[in-house]
């Protein structure tokens, strides 16, 4: 295992300024997104006896197709304007030259980039030594699951889904690969590595048992007297109201493996408690539940714990939710004893007048708290000084203080990462207020905050840290505020971009919806608006870069032509899959050109003949543009001749990122070059991916 060479450079989270052609597929995919937004708004604005019941969708997002509309058909042109007349500049910055060799290096790396758990360090392996250290790392606590697990949650998930009506939105769950993270600031780190093991595997119902544990969350944290930390400010809120710190002691826990120790048992307890005070349904019980049935894969392998597919995963949308709720089932248990406690997720502290003997006694009854729920805490009592969560709490000066542990090297996003401006500018501001808020004084504040200041030196910032005080709520911020409803425009920011996007679109808005035209009303200034996304950062790369390294190569090359009687179309590639490709239609006294441009998921074969069917039978003349076309030709008598090739090579829509890289590789192709396109009547700028149909719980195939 060796250190990566970039490691303490830089954050990762920094941002290279990405190709032209990776910018504008970002911002095709942002314009599809806000014109299918828009299309439903004005669709059901000028059309409300059409509008659907309202029901919860739980944020899932309607998969059909908006009806194209004449109203909005100056605006979408100036959104595809604004896609084909982009322009491009060169950036000087020196730190942007950096990223862009470091780039190159991991993308010419042969190893794997394996990140460190609780540091900011990489680390170089062969796949064969990762492989080894990830199988070994499941096998502690998985077992090979049973063939039928999948089908099973699958099944429960579909019927969930259509209980709630949205079986046409939801994707089925899709089989994230586990990974692992190393323990680097482990003492024997160098002799043994150790990791983390990772199960990014969410399902998708936890989703719904999000909103469902945030609302019982809510009401509980109301009706119960208990101290739920959410935040350090609550932790430091919490330390000033305690009263005569100098004759406190603190006892400070940590749950040992808090989320996968979660057992089923224990979350039925915790909701049954907290239905005595929440109203719970049976359904929305069994949702919170079953969301916790996951799998975990690798390399296409199921596993799943010893005798059990329930599990609370790392990373899942409702393991913060179901930690909470847990917690705030022990918190009414740890309050009988005779100490002032709080807890935040997995960490805990507590204050007691007692001496250290009565402390020690109060030790042994939390453990044994949470032994009784089949939990394991490390505790430590009689201590006056303790480092929690971001901040160290003094009981012996009343004072608390910024803390970060000694071996994390605290980094910032550099000054010449290529974020929106906006960002850039509230960076060190947004450090010097919250330096500021875990600081007790000035003194305090001062001492605390020379490495904070030396890394936003290394960042590129000038700006000097001040102790702020913090100042009571400006009531304007109080004040009530009528609810509008936004659709938002987030295009992707990048320095080198010479066209003002936003200028343009805030302007287009004003020439498309003047206060005489009818959707004015819905689409304005104060309706519309534009916020900008980020490019992908350095981390992004290099996970890319592993998944491209991990990929399972095939044993055997497949056939990449059955061609046999006549010539193949792609030159002995035309059973390749997953592509766009262009048709030239040339005409046979070689007057002119015309070009269509397609997608296929399946073999290009397939997709072939069924081109030929359509140039053959009447019926099909219209099947598609290009057909119209040869049609046309042959009705004119006109002696023609076609060309096949591949133009790219896409991914299609995987449950796993929620994108179709293949669908927006031919928008692409269609709206920035238009001459390789002449006869496709569409931009496809708002047209749905069809390949995600298959993969919604609606129409997926269980078997």
């Amino acid at each position: 295992i060796l250190l990566l060479g970039f490691e303490n450079g830089y954050s990762t989270k920094n941002i290279p300024l990405p190709t032209q052609k990776e910018y504008r597929k970002t911002l095709i995919e942002k314009c599809e997104k806000f014109i299918r937004a828009v299309r439903w708004r004005a669709y059901f604005f000028l059309n409300p006896d059409k509008k659907p019941k309202q029901k919860e969708v739980f944020g899932f997002k309607s998969t059909k197709s908006p009806p194209q509309m004449k109203e909005l058909k100056k605006f979408e042109d100036g959104m595809l304007s604004i896609v084909q007349n982009l322009k491009f500049k060169k950036s000087h910055k020196q730190f942007q030259y950096k990223l862009c060799e470091d780039v190159k290096k991991i993308e010419k790396e042969t190893k794997l980039l394996v990140a460190a758990d609780k540091t900011t360090n990489f680390y170089k392996m062969t796949t064969d030594q990762y492989g080894k250290l990830l199988k070994e790392t499941i096998t502690k606590t998985y077992k090979k699951a049973d063939k039928e697990a999948q089908k099973n949650i699958t099944i429960k998930d579909r019927a969930i889904a259509m209980e709630l009506e949205i079986d046409d939105r939801v994707d089925i769950t899709a089989p994230n690969q586990a990974f692992v993270t190393l323990k680097d600031h482990k003492a024997n780190f160098k002799e043994k590595a150790t990791c983390r093991l990772i199960n990014p595997n969410k399902s998708e119902i936890g989703k719904i048992s999000k909103k469902i544990l945030e609302r019982i969350n809510s009401e509980l944290r109301q009706k119960l007297n208990v101290n739920q930390w959410r935040s350090t400010d609550d932790v430091i809120k919490w330390f000033r109201g305690i009263n005569d710190k100098c004759k406190q002691s603190f006892i400070c826990f940590d749950v040992c493996e808090f989320y996968p120790s979660i057992s089923k048992d224990l979350l039925q307890r915790a909701i049954d408690f907290a239905s005595k005070y929440v109203s719970i349904s049976k359904d929305k019980a069994e949702i919170i539940c079953h969301a916790k049935e996951t799998l975990l894969y690798d390399n296409g392998d199921a596993w799943a714990k010893t005798g059990t597919t329930f599990d609370v995963t790392m990373g899942s949308y409702d393991g913060a939710e179901t930690c909470e709720l847990v917690g705030l089932y022990l918190l009414s248990h740890i309050q009988k004893l005779d100490m002032n406690v709080g807890l935040y997720r997995d960490d805990g502290l507590a204050t007691c007048q007692k001496t250290p003997q009565q402390a020690e006694r109060l030790k042994k009854e939390l453990c044994k708290v949470f032994s009784e729920n089949g939990l394991k805490i490390t505790v430590e009592a009689n201590k006056k000084c303790v480092d929690f969560l971001d901040v160290t709490l003094d009981l012996n000066t009343g004072t608390f203080k910024p803390f970060s542990k000694p071996n994390n090297n605290i980094q910032y996003v550099h000054k010449e990462s290529n974020h929106p401006p906006s960002i850039l500018k509230n960076i060190p501001l947004s450090i010097n207020k919250r330096l500021s808020k875990i600081s007790s004084n000035s003194s305090v504040f001062t001492r605390a905050t020379p490495q904070y200041q030396e890394a936003l030196r290394k960042s590129g910032y000038r700006h000097p840290l001040k102790f702020e005080t913090s100042h009571p709520n400006n009531s304007n911020e109080n004040r009530n505020r009528r609810n509008r409803n936004i659709t938002w425009f987030n295009p992707p920011y990048s320095d080198n971009v010479g066209t003002n996007v936003g200028r343009r679109f805030l302007s287009l808005i004003e020439q498309c919806f003047p206060p005489e035209n009818s959707l004015h009303k819905i689409f304005n200034k104060n309706t519309l608006k534009l916020s900008y996304s980020c490019m992908p950062n350095m981390k992004q790369k290099i996970s890319a870069h592993n998944k491209a390294i991990l990929k399972t190569e095939p044993n055997a090359e497949p056939n990449r032509c059955n061609c046999r009687t006549q010539a193949c179309p792609l030159d002995g590639n035309c059973l390749a899959a997953s592509l766009v490709y262009q048709a030239t239609v040339e005409r046979g006294d070689n007057s002119s050109k015309d070009t269509y441009v397609g997608l296929t998921e399946g073999p290009f074969k397939t997709r072939f003949n069924s081109h030929k069917y359509s140039f053959s039978n009447q019926a099909q003349r219209n099947a598609t543009a290009l057909s119209k076309h040869v049609w046309s030709l042959k009705d004119s008598e006109t002696p023609y001749k076609i060309t096949w090739r591949i133009l790219a090579r896409a991914r299609p829509y995987s449950p796993i990122s929620k994108r179709c890289n293949l669908c927006t590789t031919e928008k692409y192709y269609i709206i920035c070059h238009p001459n390789l396109s002449t006869l496709n009547n569409r931009n496809e700028l708002a047209s749905s991916c069809r390949h995600r149909r298959k993969f919604l719980l609606k129409h997926a195939s269980i078997t």
